[in-house]
């Protein structure tokens, strides 16, 4: 029986301000930064670090691959969505050109897409592919993924057989960090989920 850990950590604070930042590429604020070590204290220990290549995640994922001397892989394909369109853009200005299309989004986001914005499907076989290629190519190691709130629920949705629209109603604070383990006997494998941390 092998043992395979993942920890899952969002981001903390982007420079910019809240809105919907899914491919804009916004670098931490000094809070952000604090955010992140406060959430990975000494008593967490990893093998391998895996980040998203935004730098919101990416800037955090080389400072602690070189104070802990782990190796990083970039995988591009857990960025976040993009949200076309509503990039750079709050909630409210959102609703005051398409009043209630953030409401038909969270609940039934396949259908309602942001103009020009990544089709929700396409996100999820993304996230999908990527997850299986992590797990499988860092058996039996402990590893931290540096990520975004976007794949950390499209993983609660498909490890956990959470729906889509249920999937927003968890709520992935600045640094939280989430601990699956993937348990691969010799007949099949099955994953965990340990802990769920959110601001």
């Amino acid at each position: 029986m092998i043992t395979t850990r993942i920890d899952l950590l969002r981001h903390g604070e982007a420079q910019g301000g809240t809105y919907f930042r899914g491919s804009t590429d916004d670098p931490l604020t000094p809070f952000g930064w604090q955010q992140m070590h406060q959430a990975i204290s000494e008593r967490h220990n990893w093998d391998i670090i895996i980040s998203s290549p935004l730098s919101r995640c990416l800037d955090f994922a080389r400072q602690i691959s070189d104070q802990r001397q782990l190796p990083l892989t970039v995988f591009p394909e857990i960025s976040e969505i993009d949200f076309g369109d509503w990039e750079g853009k709050t909630a409210d200005e959102i609703e005051q050109v398409e009043p209630g299309v953030l409401e038909r989004f969270y609940s039934d986001p396949d259908k309602y897409t942001p103009i020009k914005g990544e089709k929700f499907k396409a996100f999820s076989e993304r996230i999908s592919f990527a997850w299986r290629k992590l797990t499988e190519q860092n058996r039996g190691f402990r590893v931290l993924v540096i990520t975004h709130a976007g794949m950390i629920r499209m993983v609660f949705s498909q490890v956990l057989g959470i729906s889509i629209e249920n999937s927003f109603r968890i709520q992935v604070g600045h640094a939280s960090l989430t601990r699956f383990q993937h348990i691969n006997t010799d007949s099949s494998g099955y994953y965990q989920l340990l802990f769920h941390h959110s601001s």
